[in-house]
C-alpha cells in the first residue's frame, strides 16, 4: 500500500499530498556525499556545524552554572519561563522581518554579534559570596526528637566549640516538618551536641509546608550549599543576560531553518542531513567543553565554566563569516506576510498542529532544563555531563536525522509528533528511577526518536503548510509553540517539582508525556479520517 501525507496541505492547494514523492531507496541515501548539491550546500552544513557547536558549550550548562550562583530550582524556573515566553513574540517579528526585507543573513550576523556580547556577560557574573566563615562548616540535616522531625542548618564548628551559646551561633536554621513522623524511629542519642540540639529545637517554627524533611532525605534540593540562596545580584545579571542570549538564538535557530529551506529550494528532503551537521557540532563540543570545563575547575564541588563561553564566542565569531557565503534563493512573497499566515493559523488541524509541538516543547522545557541538574545532584562530574550530551547527538540525533526522509515517509508528520511523545515518556521514567547517573549514557541512545525525527518532520512540515516567501515567520512561530510557550510552562512546573522533589518531578514528568501522546494519536486518527479539516 503506497503511503502518503494525509495531513499535510497546501495553502493554495488543499488535495496537496505527498502521493507523487518517490520514496528514495536507502542505497541511494548512503551516497550523499557523492550528490552534486554537497558541495554546494557546504555553507549550510557549516553554519549549523558552528552554531549548535558554539551553543552546546552553553546551553547545557546555563543552568547548572545558575545553580552555581546561587539561584535555586524553582527560582530557575520562573526566569527560564519568562525568557521563553519573550521569544514567542521576538521569533515571529524578527523572523516576519527578515522575510519581509528579505535580509536574511544580516539579521542572522547581528544576532551572533549580540550572543557573543551576551555571551561574555555571562562568564563573568561574580559569585556570591560565602554564607559562612572559611573556618566555619555548614551542615543541613533532618533529626528526630519525640517522635517529631525537624530540619536544621548549623554551623558544625560554632557548635562544637561554643556549647554555651549555641542557640545563637550554632544554628542558621530550624523549622518543624512534621509531627509523629513515621521515619522517626528512634530519637537522636543522648550527649553535648545533641543536647546542643534540642535546646534549639524549642524556637523552632512550624514549617511544615515546605516540607524540607522529604527533599533533603531524597538528596534533590539545593540543601545544604554554602552559599547565599537567590542573591540579588546575581539574579539580576543572570536574567539580563540570559534572556537576551535566549532572544538571539532562538532567532538564529529559526532564521537558520528558513535558511536551509530556502537554499534547498524544493529538496525539502535533503533537510535532516543538512541539519544533521549541526548535531554533530553538538555532540563533539559539548564533550570539548565538559572537559575544559572539568580540566580547569579547581574542585569538584565548584566548576568554571569560562572555558565552555569563550569557545562559544570562537565558534560564532567564525560562524558570522560562514553566514557571509549562504546561498540563499528568495521565493517571491506573498502580497501581506502576517495576514496570510493569520488565515493558515486560523485551520483546525494547523491549530492542532500547533497544540501539538507547545505540548512536546513543554515536554522538552522539563527535561532540558533540569536534567543536567538532576544528575549533578547524583553525582555526576563535569566529564559525564558533557559525555552524556554527547551521546544524545552522534548515537541518538545524527541517525534519526540522516534517516528522517524515510521514517515520515513510513510514518506522517503527525505520527512522528506521536512517537516523540513516547520517546519522551520512556525517558523520563528510566530517569526516576536510576541512581547511578552512568545509565544516562544508555538512555540517551531515545534522543533519536524522542526529537531527532521529530525536529525534521516540525521543519519539513513547515516547510509544505507556509505561505510562499512567509517561511521564516511560520517557522518562527512554530518554534516560539515549541520553544517558547511549551518550554516556558514546561520549565515553570519542572521548577516546581524539582524544589520539591527531583525524582518525582521525572515521574510526573514521564506519566505526562504519556497522556499527551495518547491524545494525540486519537487527534491523528480523527485528521486522518478527514473528520477535522
Amino acid at each position: 500500500m503506497e503511503n502518503t501525507f494525509p495531513e499535510a496541505l497546501d495553502v493554495k492547494d488543499e488535495s496537496f499530498s505527498l502521493r507523487d514523492v518517490k520514496e528514495e531507496p536507502f542505497s541511494e541515501r548512503l551516497k550523499f556525499w557523492k550528490d552534486a548539491d554537497f558541495k554546494k550546500l557546504l555553507p549550510i552544513k557549516a553554519h549549523y556545524l558552528l552554531i549548535f557547536g558554539g551553543s552546546s558549550a552553553i546551553y547545557p550548562y546555563i543552568y547548572i552554572y545558575a545553580k552555581q550562583l546561587g539561584i535555586t530550582a524553582d527560582v530557575v524556573g520562573y526566569i527560564t519561563s519568562a525568557m521563553w515566553c519573550i521569544t514567542v513574540l521576538s521569533r515571529p517579528l524578527l523572523g516576519g522581518l527578515a522575510d519581509h526585507f528579505r535580509k536574511f543573513k544580516l539579521v542572522l550576523i547581528c544576532m551572533l554579534v549580540t550572543s557573543i556580547a551576551t555571551d561574555l556577560g555571562l562568564s563573568f557574573i561574580p559569585m556570591p559570596k560565602q554564607e559562612t566563615n572559611s573556618n566555619s562548616t555548614t551542615n543541613t540535616s533532618v533529626i528526630c526528637h519525640q517522635n517529631n522531625s525537624y530540619y536544621i542548618q548549623f554551623r558544625t564548628d560554632a557548635c562544637m566549640t561554643n556549647l554555651s551559646d549555641c542557640n545563637q551561633g550554632c544554628f542558621l536554621a530550624c523549622s518543624l516538618c512534621e509531627t509523629n513522623s513515621a521515619d522517626c524511629i528512634n530519637d537522636i542519642s543522648e550527649n553535648i551536641f545533641t543536647k546542643c540540639i534540642q535546646k534549639s529545637i524549642a524556637n523552632c517554627e512550624d514549617d511544615r509546608a515546605n516540607n524540607n524533611c522529604k527533599t533533603v532525605a531524597d538528596d534533590s534540593t539545593d540543601a545544604g550549599a554554602s552559599i547565599v540562596k537567590n542573591p540579588p545580584l546575581q539574579i539580576a545579571l543572570f536574567t539580563t543576560f540570559a534572556s537576551i542570549f535566549f532572544i538571539c538564538q532562538t532567532t538564529v535557530e529559526s532564521l537558520s531553518d528558513a535558511a536551509c529551506g530556502k537554499a534547498l529550494e524544493d529538496k525539502m528532503e535533503l533537510y535532516g542531513r543538512q541539519r544533521m551537521w549541526g548535531t554533530v557540532g553538538w555532540g563533539i563540543f559539548s564533550l570539548v567543553a565538559g572537559s575544559l570545563n572539568h580540566a580547569f575547575s579547581a574542585s569538584d564541588s565548584s566548576t568554571n565554566y569560562r572555558p565552555g563561553f569563550y569557545m562559544s564566542v570562537a565558534f560564532y565569531t567564525m560562524d558570522v563569516f560562514v553566514i557571509s557565503k549562504l546561498q540563499l534563493k528568495h521565493a517571491r512573497s506573498t502580497t501581506n506576510v502576517f495576514k496570510d499566515v493569520g488565515w493558515l493559523l486560523l485551520r483546525p488541524r494547523i491549530i492542532f498542529f500547533i497544540l501539538q509541538v507547545t505540548g512536546i516543547g513543554m515536554i522538552r522545557g522539563i527535561f532540558n532544563t533540569y536534567l543536567l541538574w538532576y544528575l549533578e545532584n547524583l553525582g555526576a562530574s563535569a566529564l559525564l555531563l558533557g559525555s552524556i550530551t554527547s551521546i544524545q547527538s552522534f548515537l541518538g540525533e545524527v541517525p534519526f536525522l540522516f534517516i528522517s526522509n524515510w521514517i515520515i515517509q513510513k510514518m506522517g508528520h503527525l505520527n512522528v509528533f506521536t512517537m516523540s511523545f513516547v520517546a519522551h515518556g520512556v525517558r523520563f521514567l528510566a530517569y526516576a528511577f536510576v541512581v547511578n547517573p552512568w545509565w544516562g549514557l544508555l538512555i540517551e541512545f531515545l534522543q533519536g526518536p524522542s526529537y531527532g525525527s521529530f525536529y525534521a518532520a516540525l521543519t519539513t512540515y513547515v516547510k509544505l503548510v507556509a505561505p510562499k516567501g512567509a517561511e521564516a515567520t511560520v517557522q518562527g512561530i512554530s518554534l516560539a509553540a515549541l520553544e517558547g510557550l511549551g518550554t516556558a510552562a514546561g520549565s515553570l512546573l519542572g521548577g516546581f517539582w524539582m524544589h520539591n522533589d527531583g525524582r518525582h518531578a521525572f515521574f510526573q514528568a514521564g506519566v505526562l508525556s504519556i497522556v499527551f501522546g495518547m491524545a494525540t494519536c486519537i487527534m491523528n486518527g480523527l485528521i486522518m479520517c478527514n473528520l477535522v479539516k
